[in-house]
């Protein structure tokens, strides 16, 4: 309930009406099977850094499998990213690629978006929040927080996070709870997330308790994305529900029609407009805001003819679409 009143908080008459346009405009496109959209996108994300200081077994960022340059967005160009999407974000998640508290601007981001009234939302590995990180975290105006804790102790949690420290993430939790009750704040609200694998399934009560003890507002568990072949005998889980593959490994539901594509874009350091979260690469920029406004971008014919080829030529979709959870 307090996520949401935070997000009602945030909507503006004008960002209303983009949403419902541009709502109808997909399923339009949909039963047409012609892409005609209007209006813009409602949810974005913006990349803080594509750095990370884990090597996590199925992160491109972590593995250092990343074409793109490294690096952190500048303040500058992160304020000109919010300047683009402010008048049409439902929300905005300050994380792509990497570990967003690398970025030293990064609560100096928060700040600036926060004063554009648009919903902000992070994920963190937590192991960068101490008590005074929390603390600025609270004051920055972040309405949500992601907290990842794949593991019920040090080993089951390494085995995934690699190179990475349980205790620390049950302490980032602790402190952000603190830092909530000492300043009076709702916010932000303190998800505990946990991807669910085979060295977890049989604990996955005992890291919710951790985690609610801790000071977690909530907890949720994700099913595993996994792109090497050689880890689907250590990390798939045998549980059905929290599994993307079938007996023989591939994926249990195909994508369809794709929305994501349609209401959503990211933002990446270096202001390349990417039609989704699994485009890890930039493979497919649809152009940079710091060559052409966002509108100028979301409505040219480069991004018209791949959203064309996503929805109505699915024999034909690019390996990103291959392993995609929808």
């Amino acid at each position: 309930m307090i996520e949401f009143l935070l997000f009602v908080k945030k909507l503006t008459f004008k960002k209303t009406v983009n949403f419902f346009v541009r709502s109808f405009c997909i399923l339009l496109t949909r039963c047409t099977k012609k892409v005609k959209i209007n209006a813009m996108p409602w949810s974005y994300s913006i990349e803080p850094t594509n750095c990370c200081n884990l090597k996590c077994r199925e992160c491109a960022s972590g593995l250092g499998l990343l074409k793109r340059r490294k690096g952190n967005i500048s303040l500058e160009n992160f304020r000109l990213a919010a300047d683009e999407i402010a008048p049409y974000a439902l929300n905005c998640f300050l994380y792509f690629q990497g570990e967003p508290f690398l970025n030293k601007d990064f609560f100096e981001m928060v700040k600036y978006a926060h004063s554009k009234k648009i919903f902000l939302a992070t994920s963190t590995n937590g192991h960068f929040i101490t008590a005074e990180t929390a603390e600025k975290t609270v004051l920055s105006g972040l309405d949500k927080i992601i907290v990842s804790l794949d593991g019920f102790n040090q080993e089951s949690y390494e085995a995934y996070r690699k190179n990475g420290d349980f205790k620390k993430v049950i302490d980032a939790i602790r402190h952000l709870s603190e830092a909530k009750k000492k300043f009076g704040k709702k916010n932000p609200v303190i998800e505990v997330q946990t991807i669910v694998n085979k060295i977890n399934e049989n604990h996955l009560q005992e890291i919710r308790t951790l985690a609610l003890k801790a000071g977690a507002d909530k907890f949720y568990l994700k099913t595993m994305q996994i792109e090497n072949a050689e880890d689907f005998s250590v990390f798939k889980t045998s549980i059905e529900k929290y599994s993307r593959y079938d007996k023989n490994n591939r994926l249990k539901h195909q994508v369809g029609f794709c929305a994501r594509i349609l209401n959503s874009a990211v933002i990446t350091v270096d202001l390349d407009v990417v039609p989704c979260c699994y485009d890890k690469d930039a493979a497919f920029s649809l152009g940079k805001i710091s060559q052409n406004n966002l509108k100028e971008i979301i409505h040219s014919q480069k991004a018209a003819s791949f959203y064309q080829q996503i929805e109505f030529q699915r024999d034909n979709r690019p390996q990103m679409c291959k392993n995609c959870g929808g």
